[in-house]
């Protein structure tokens, strides 16, 4: 599954997301210049924005364009896909998911066949990278 997908059926019906989705991308950004130990006035020197529009970004009030996100993505130094939705879940909670979705997806039959097939990919993991420290 994409993390895009869980955004869509979000969207309000004029196709504009809800301006609870800005208010979250905006602390999302804050957060990140802040961890940096930024001030919003470097983020705007590196990013070539004006101060009072990172600060209107930041608040949720403001609608952040395409070539925007791209400058504050190559200042801030991560992947749009970070700074648009989040960052990437962990390992166990993605397992989980996946592990939810088969389970609603699948028969019992099915099921079990997924899981040897797991078992067998992963067994077959751990014999490719101990023929590579060999």
């Amino acid at each position: 599954m994409l993390r895009m997908d869980e955004f869509a059926p979000r969207l309000l019906a004029s196709g504009d997301l809800p301006a609870s989705y800005y208010r979250d991308m905006g602390s999302r950004l804050r957060k990140l210049r802040t961890t940096r130990g930024w001030r919003q006035r470097e983020l705007s020197r590196r990013a070539r924005f004006d101060p009072a529009r990172l600060s209107r970004i930041e608040r949720g009030k403001a609608r952040v364009t395409l070539p925007e996100l791209v400058r504050l993505g190559m200042a801030l130094e991560i992947g749009l896909d970070e700074l648009v939705f989040g960052p990437p879940p962990t390992l166990e909670g993605e397992w989980a998911h996946l592990q939810r979705e088969l389970v609603k997806a699948l028969g019992e039959d099915e099921l079990a066949c997924a899981r040897r097939l797991l078992r067998a990919f992963v067994l077959g993991l751990r014999g490719l990278q101990l023929s590579i420290l060999v």
